[in-house]
């Protein structure tokens, strides 16, 4: 493959986009664009928008995409539902909110990790770790990057397969005991200590952090509220809108504080709420 053969491969991206908020997805579509009309020969083409688990199913192997941007959190549950409903064969730049997400992001096809709010600079960083890939793994085949892709499923298809946990094992005093999940209203965390409390008010504490708790229980029953909230759809006494597009979220047993879900998070909130 000659210089210019390579140039070519390294600047060429058909683009899907994964993400659920209107104003994220306009966003990374414009630095995506621009990003190509910056490069030297670069060609951007956005192939596919989805804004949900589902329609992100069906549109992966409609559209064949070289690279994905995916939000993790989008309207109907968690991106890495993906991965288990249809076979992704393209690397995926995560773009998320959340931090928490880094070591499963990589087990999912991830070669990069952006948090939120987008800076153009590392996005850019993203798409030139991509080319970067590309090429090495291209090995002289023209426009084919079957090596990057072998790689990536390889570590996709090294992960177990998800299991909601029945129980969990909390610390009380000195002693652990089991807890039916059943049990949980809501687990949350204060200087890197994590307590769970009981829908009667008791009070527990788990050495696992509020990601790990994410990963072990059902989604369909537990939602991430914030940073610092995992809470069961039991615990919801009601929500009602805030200032700036966020959502005060009333629990029981109530806790010491106020409980906001983000603008970011307000739409797939509601929708986790309608299931």
């Amino acid at each position: 493959m000659t210089n210019d053969q390579v140039t070519k491969l390294q600047a060429t991206m058909n683009i899907l986009i994964i993400e659920d908020e209107t104003p994220a997805r306009e966003k990374l579509r414009r630095l995506a664009e621009e990003y190509g009309a910056e490069k030297f020969g670069a060609e951007i083409r956005i192939v596919g928008e989805a804004g949900s688990v589902r329609d992100a199913v069906r549109l992966i192997p409609e559209t064949e995409p070289d690279v994905i941007l995916m939000d993790i959190q989008l309207s109907d549950g968690v991106a890495f539902e993906i991965f288990e409903e249809c076979r992704v064969e393209a690397p995926v730049i995560f773009t998320t909110a959340f931090d928490e997400y880094l070591t499963e992001a990589f087990s999912h096809n991830g070669i990069d990790y952006v948090l939120k709010p987008i800076q153009r600079e590392k996005l850019y960083r993203a798409f030139d770790k991509y080319s970067k890939l590309k090429q090495h793994f291209s090995h002289g085949q023209e426009a084919s990057i079957d090596a990057l892709l072998k790689h990536l499923q390889g570590n996709n298809s090294a992960r177990k397969e998800r299991i909601n946990k029945e129980r969990i094992v909390v610390q009380k005093g000195r002693e652990y005991v089991p807890l039916e999940v059943s049990e949980i209203a809501y687990c949350y965390t204060e200087s890197r200590i994590v307590s769970v409390i009981t829908q009667r008010s008791e009070r527990f504490f788990t050495e696992k952090n509020i990601a790990d708790l994410e990963t072990d229980l059902d989604p369909k029953t537990f939602f991430r509220l914030n940073r610092k909230y995992l809470c069961h759809v039991q615990a919801i006494q009601s929500f009602k809108p805030e200032s700036k597009g966020k959502i005060v979220v009333e629990l029981a047993p109530k806790p010491d504080e106020i409980v906001l879900v983000s603008q970011e998070r307000a739409s797939v909130f509601r929708a986790w709420m309608e299931r």
